[in-house]
């Protein structure tokens, strides 16, 4: 399984996310984004459905771009890691149907367990 990840500069607990994230993928496998823009020219040439993007989404502006993308992003394994539990933070995050949902304060640990799972799921017959 290949992955995308959208960083676009949360401090402190979302880069303890992005560590996570790039010990789980080796190099080759992983591309991060900077902008929801370069992570959209991306997604649009891709067809490949056995990928995952992970979004550490730092504002809402950035979720309300994503959500103008939810077409193209539903064909793929999507995980969001939100800033706040709000509850327009909350109801923009589900407009996506992310396949897992969690917070930049939440422990790495659960989303590594979750990352740990589909890609196991991915490489199972």
């Amino acid at each position: 399984m290949n992955a995308m990840m959208l960083f676009s500069g949360i401090d402190g607990r979302g880069q303890e996310f992005q560590s996570v994230i790039s010990e789980l993928f080796p190099p080759g496998r992983l591309e991060v984004f900077r902008s929801v823009e370069r992570l959209s020219e991306k997604l649009r040439r891709l067809h490949e459905q056995e990928s995952l993007v992970v979004v550490v989404v730092c504002d809402k502006e950035d979720l309300v771009d994503l959500v103008s993308l939810r077409e193209i992003l539903h064909r793929f394994r999507l995980v969001l890691v939100l800033p706040d539990a709000e509850e327009t933070t909350i109801s923009l995050a589900h407009r996506l149907r992310p396949n897992y949902l969690t917070y930049v304060d939440s422990p790495p640990g659960e989303l590594r367990a979750v990352l740990e799972r589909m890609i196991e799921k991915s490489e199972s017959p």
